[in-house]
């Protein structure tokens, strides 16, 4: 059997084009609206009574284990700053925290630092529920994400690993 000419570039074509098609794309990353929210000179309060980080024991999956330690250098938006401390975290996926805040006044938020109990979910995120305001975090690249729900909007957040932070340090 024999093609002409313009059969044989017409079967090349295609067959080059199936394998562009098929090919891995290189996808660029951009930067996230989570980005704004790293602040690196961001700070809330001094705490009195330094908050003591226990490591997790070997019954806690790693990936939970991962929460533990501060997290901080960033703001809510840009603009409040936070820190968390992840305190303990326990197998049966219960979790204390150190919530900190400095004072922003264009929102009216006070500086505040509060010990508050947190759940893992089913998925894996970390979450704080309390006074009409939930929070959940996760971890994506070493960093410490979050979204706090209040008043009907949704904040953002990029926290970074602190001191003794990560793995139970």
């Amino acid at each position: 059997m024999r093609f002409s000419n313009t059969r044989a570039f017409a079967a090349i074509a295609l067959a080059a084009l199936a394998m562009t098609a098929c090919a891995p794309k290189t996808v660029k990353k951009g930067p996230t609206p989570y980005d704004k929210t790293v602040v690196a000179d961001c700070y809330t309060v001094e705490l009195f009574t330094v908050a003591k980080i226990e490591k997790p024991d070997e019954s806690v999956p790693p990936e939970w284990a991962a929460y533990s330690g501060k997290w901080g250098k960033a703001a809510w938006e840009g603009k409040w700053c936070h820190d968390l401390h992840v305190t303990k975290v326990n197998a049966d996926g219960t979790v204390e925290v150190m919530s900190l805040h400095a004072p922003y006044e264009p929102w009216g938020k006070p500086a505040t630092a509060f010990r508050r109990q947190a759940r893992i979910t089913e998925e894996g995120r970390l979450r704080v529920v309390f006074s009409g305001v939930a929070v959940e975090y996760w971890i994506e690249d070493g960093r410490l994400y979050g979204l706090r729900s209040e008043g009907g909007g949704q904040m953002r957040i990029k926290l970074q690993p602190g001191t003794n932070s990560g793995l139970g340090a």
